[in-house]
């Protein structure tokens, strides 16, 4: 990867430059320049830990999609760039090839598409995500620094986990009809995401310490997944703990013993599959007089026929759109024009990089999950890391857990708009580039103190 300098301009901001074309840094005293490195770390990785706990606020919502999570996620980009110019920084990127090409093909899809406006709004979403997973990754170059982000995330998250079941959670138990799903969010699927998410975070720091209490932080967690009924999230979560047991063994036990517990994992999800479709246990959920029950795994049957039927109508928008694709958002006014009987967006993310971004989209989604999984592989075991970085993440297993999650997901959901989503993308790279034993140590952190 090329290396690039981030300087700071006249307005504060910093320029992109190549090493070689860098001016020298400013000569300091040692002490000075100590201080007032500092001093701007802190102030980047309070704004970035902001973004990072104001994630699951997104109501009240303003045009463009963007909520009260946006304004904390724009203070931390702002944040992490000044510090960058200020301190004189390597500006290091992550995932700007896949983002590059599906931007790309979104802008051709809209050029060409009904509605350039919608493509113009998604491939800025683009451009605004990667760049938080950018000052996700940038702030996280000291172990120290990652910490205090993964710290903030666990926080928080004990925090909203264990709030919002007293303002809402209480309630949606003790009713005794009506849809219990949680409304805090303008997505219940989202909702369920970020919750299942932090729990991994949460297992993957052990963070708070104490196990009663961590123990505790995510059982409110996990009480708020199934109160939101997102089944997607609910899957996500099975398929990311299955994922990180496995991947645990073979860290310690060998492949072996990893490869007899994915085939028992494997024999026992049938067995259960099967266990229900036989005693009709989804059905029986559906008439249940626990409104929680009738709204979480009674909606199984629905949900899954929804999603046929879904995944049928834009399967068959594939062969009417030709391979620069219809242009981002515009599935559901496509099958609307069609008189189709569904009439919603993919909730594919495959599917709709396909019909809506063409063969760029597709293949910039190919190359982010190529590069997601090569980052996680260096991150997948703690004996992987750096002694520092391991006592941040001291199961870091976990963190391939919440891929494997996310992926999941992404199979039901469109999922590459979630900030949640992109945060732990840009928490994987972070550890990836900074904290992996394989990184030379010319990849970590530099002084902008000069002797």
């Amino acid at each position: 990867m090329t290396a690039w300098q981030a300087q700071p301009s006249t307005g504060g901001l910093p320029l992109i430059r190549r090493d070689a074309d860098a001016p020298p840094a400013v000569r300091l005293r040692p002490p000075a320049a100590v201080r007032r490195a500092g001093e701007q770390s802190a102030v980047a990785r309070a704004a970035v830990a902001l973004g990072v706990a104001g994630l699951p606020i997104l109501r009240p919502t303003v045009p463009g999609n963007l909520g009260p999570a946006d304004g904390a996620i724009f203070l931390g980009i702002a944040g992490s760039l000044f510090w960058l110019g200020a301190s004189r920084q390597v500006l290091r990127g992550a995932y700007i090839v896949p983002v590059a090409l599906a931007a790309v093909g979104g802008l051709l899809a809209g050029l060409f598409g009904t509605q350039p406006s919608q493509a113009l709004l998604a491939v800025v979403q683009d451009v605004y995500l990667a760049l938080w997973a950018m000052a996700c990754v940038n702030l996280s170059r000291r172990a120290d620094a990652a910490g205090f982000m993964v710290r903030a995330w666990c926080a928080s998250a004990c925090a909203w986990g264990v709030l919002l079941f007293v303002a809402v959670g209480r309630t949606a138990l003790s009713a005794s009809g009506g849809d219990t799903r949680l409304s805090f969010t303008s997505d219940t699927n989202g909702a369920g995401l970020y919750f299942v998410l932090s729990i991994f975070v949460i297992a993957a720091a052990r963070y708070p310490r104490r196990r009663g209490w961590r123990a505790s932080a995510m059982a409110f967690l996990l009480v708020d997944t199934v109160l939101t009924g997102s089944l997607g999230a609910l899957s996500g979560l099975f398929a990311g703990l299955a994922v990180s047991v496995s991947l645990a063994v073979l860290a310690r036990r060998g492949p072996a013993p990893a490869v007899a517990l994915v085939i028992t994992l494997a024999f026992a999800t049938a067995s259960g599959v099967l266990y229900a479709q036989q005693y009709r246990v989804v059905q029986a959920a559906h008439v249940s007089s626990n409104p929680l029950l009738r709204n979480s795994l009674g909606r199984g049957a629905q949900s899954s026929d929804e999603r046929a039927q879904l995944t049928r109508e834009t399967l068959g928008l594939v062969r009417r759109t030709d391979l620069i694709g219809s242009g981002p958002n515009t599935t559901k006014q496509l099958l609307r024009d069609q008189q189709a009987p569904y009439t919603k967006q993919a909730h594919n993310d495959w599917i709709a990089a396909l019909v809506e971004r063409g063969a760029l989209g597709l293949l910039g989604l190919v190359v982010l999950t190529v590069e997601v999984g090569r980052r996680a592989v260096s991150v997948r075991d703690v004996g992987r890391l750096q002694d520092a970085y391991a006592e941040v993440l001291p199961a870091a297993h976990y963190l391939a857990g919440g891929l494997a999650t996310v992926f999941v997901f992404s199979l039901s959901h469109e999922v590459l708009h979630d900030r949640t989503a992109w945060t732990l993308l840009g928490l994987i790279a972070a550890f990836a580039l900074f904290g992996s034993r394989q990184t030379s140590p010319a990849g970590g952190d530099k002084s902008c103190a000069q002797s």
